[in-house]
């Protein structure tokens, strides 16, 4: 019985094996489980010891362990068999709940948005090579969103036959995502198993974020080894830094004198939870506030100096202002979409964030300030409140009194929406579906967007206690109904909408299939035109005049004939839902979808589109053979 104590305490036999064993040695099963109920305090009181602790087991169950030791609460999965000591572990690892998904993409797609949502670390795990590359399209939108998501998959080439053209092998498997991850890496040993997890959340979770992947052969799963289990506490590097103080100044020094000093803000306020000191600085200057294309609304929407987001890409459309001399980048990634840079070389650079690896690619930057934003937005205002004297004040509340009449006669030209002649129009419109579904969005609901071209307006966005905006920054289709899921997993007292398009709902509608499974309440509105309304809309600009557009003949935009109903594919994977044609049935539906929400189900509106823009016919050419 000695030996039994001591291989349970060390975790090299599981608590049902722990049980067998007792009753095994003429223990009756009521005693076994009253000595089991005794150990727990002194398992837990080992587990927890240093933060160190040595594993007995298969390779599966290491790695289970050290998921633990991580903080992993949810794996997100697709069943591989070679995963099966994993599996057993889990029997006797209530605290490691592992989330099946029918489909590889939209089951990362889950996790991300878990990962986002909650803050908390998550693995995304698939069958060999074979299930990862089904899940790496949702690996580039986490590598272009900065997302701290963990891959994993095993080699199905075990030790003893590598190389030798296997059942699902290639060769390097690990190098295929190299170009998408901060760290990839192969186990070399079983042992290695727990030392390779906690490698690849370090570096998912180290600023700049990002994805990894950690790979072995698939028979170190079954291997028995002896292994250290490290607490994430243990390896976690901490990395909050403060900015350059001489550099500060030079920051300070730049934005009181200047003219029109300008904000941009980035994704890193919202994950930093700095939204506020954003605020704080910007008001202490009247300075605008916009943001370039980013994953979350990183500043309110309603505030007075928000002059909205940049149409073009650059600093220079903006309709206001036009004549900005100094601008202040706060946490966001930047990206480029034309040769023209996004702030030109007339305004003066200052470059907040901790991701100094891609400061100075495109844009000579005046004042570079590597540093956590929470913390570079603390020694910037106090920086700036001790030059600040009383003509500069004046300055800062006549630039924003300029700013606040601008921001309200766009407000006044933004409600000219529902002015839209065909606002009455079945099928609807799109701007009346949005601004419907923004009339009816609990005030601080969570809104996923990944209905293409489609104007998000009328929600009002306010990262700091309103309503919150996840965006499909990454761009990879698929993502939408996936990331609702996790989103609803990580928040589940919040309204979670997910507002997709036709195209991009079909990429990936297994996700539906988890949130009724799981019970996750989410409203989808699916926009459906039957078509690819943005790819149409682009090609005709790339080639005006042209052949499609003289005979009507476009060969990659209609999908219609046979129509899709997605409320009809949504009842497969056990979601209700219906259509709907026109605003008031709209407007019933979103009711219906409140009261199956309430009850705890997740409902689905395919809300029908009308096609617009040039050269839609009423019933669109396609290629028939």
């Amino acid at each position: 019985m000695r030996e039994l104590v001591a291989r349970y305490l060390s975790q090299s036999i599981s608590r049902r094996g722990f049980l067998k064993g007792l009753t095994t040695a003429g223990i009756s099963a009521a005693s076994a489980r009253e000595i089991l109920e005794s150990l727990v305090p002194a398992a837990h009181a080992q587990a927890a010891g240093d933060g160190v602790k040595v594993v007995e087991g298969p390779g599966g169950l290491c790695f289970a362990e050290q998921l633990i030791a991580s903080g992993v609460k949810y794996v997100f999965g697709n069943s591989a068999s070679e995963d099966a000591q994993f599996y057993e572990a889990l029997v006797d690892r209530p605290q490691l709940k592992y989330i099946l998904t029918p489909h590889e993409g939209p089951g990362a797609a889950m996790a991300a948005g878990y990962v986002k949502a909650s803050g908390q670390p998550a693995i995304v795990m698939q069958a060999a090579v074979v299930g990862l590359v089904n899940a790496m399209g949702q690996m580039f939108n986490a590598f272009k969103e900065q997302t701290p998501l963990v891959f994993y998959s095993y080699r199905t080439d075990q030790t003893g036959r590598a190389g030798r053209d296997g059942f699902e092998e290639v060769a390097n498997q690990e190098q295929i995502v190299a170009p998408l991850t901060k760290y990839s890496w192969l186990a070399r040993r079983p042992d290695m198993i727990p030392e390779t997890v906690r490698r690849a959340f370090k570096a998912a979770w180290t600023p700049p974020y990002g994805p990894t992947y950690c790979s072995w052969h698939s028979d170190f799963n079954d291997q028995r080894v002896r292994a250290e289990v490290i607490v994430q506490e243990k390896y976690d590097p901490r990395m909050r830094v403060r900015p350059n103080p001489a550099e500060v100044e030079r920051a300070a020094k730049l934005l009181v004198e200047a003219k029109m000093p300008v904000m941009i803000v980035g994704d890193e306020l919202y994950t930093a939870k700095a939204v506020g000191k954003a605020v704080k600085l910007a008001e202490l200057l009247g300075m605008p506030v916009t943001q370039a294309r980013q994953m979350y609304a990183n500043f309110p929407q309603g505030h007075p100096l928000w002059v909205g987001g940049l149409p073009a890409a650059r600093l220079s459309s903006l309709d206001f202002p036009k004549n900005a001399d100094v601008v202040i980048n706060i946490g966001n990634k930047m990206q480029h979409n034309s040769p023209t840079p996004i702030v030109g070389r007339n305004a003066k650079f200052i470059d907040m964030r901790i991701d100094s690896w891609s400061m100075g690619n495109v844009m000579s930057t005046e004042v570079p300030l590597v540093a956590d934003v929470a913390y570079g937005l603390d020694d910037l205002t106090t920086a700036v409140e001790q030059i600040l004297n009383p003509s500069v004040k004046e300055r800062a509340a006549s630039r924003a009194t300029e700013v606040r009449k601008f921001t309200e006669r766009a407000k006044a030209l933004r409600a000219l929406v529902v002015k839209n002649p065909d606002w009455d129009r079945a099928p609807m419109i799109a701007d009346r579906v949005t601004w419907e579904v923004a009339q009816f969005a609990d005030k601080d609901a969570i809104v996923v967007h990944e209905a293409g071209s489609v104007n998000l307006h009328s929600f009002g966005f306010d990262p700091s206690g309103g309503r919150e905006l996840f965006f499909y920054y990454g761009a990879h289709l698929g993502s939408g109904v996936g990331t609702a899921a996790g989103v609803k997993l990580a928040r589940p007292d919040r309204q979670v909408i997910c507002l997709v398009g036709d195209g991009s709902f079909v990429f990936g509608p297994t996700a539906l299939w988890n949130m009724a499974r799981l019970e996750l309440p989410v409203i989808t509105v699916v926009y459906n035109n039957h078509a690819y309304s943005g790819p149409h809309s682009r090609v005709i600009e790339k080639v005006p005049g042209g052949r499609m557009l003289q005979t009507g003949q476009f060969y990659h935009d209609y999908l219609g004939s046979p129509d899709m109903n997605m409320a009809s594919i949504a009842k497969g994977f056990g979601v209700e839902g219906e259509v709907a044609e026109s605003q008031a049935q709209l407007r019933a539906a979103l009711g219906r979808a409140r009261k199956a929400t309430l009850e705890g189900k997740p409902y689905l509106i395919d809300a029908q589109v009308a096609r617009v823009g040039v050269a839609w016919a009423d019933k669109p050419w396609f290629p028939k053979k």
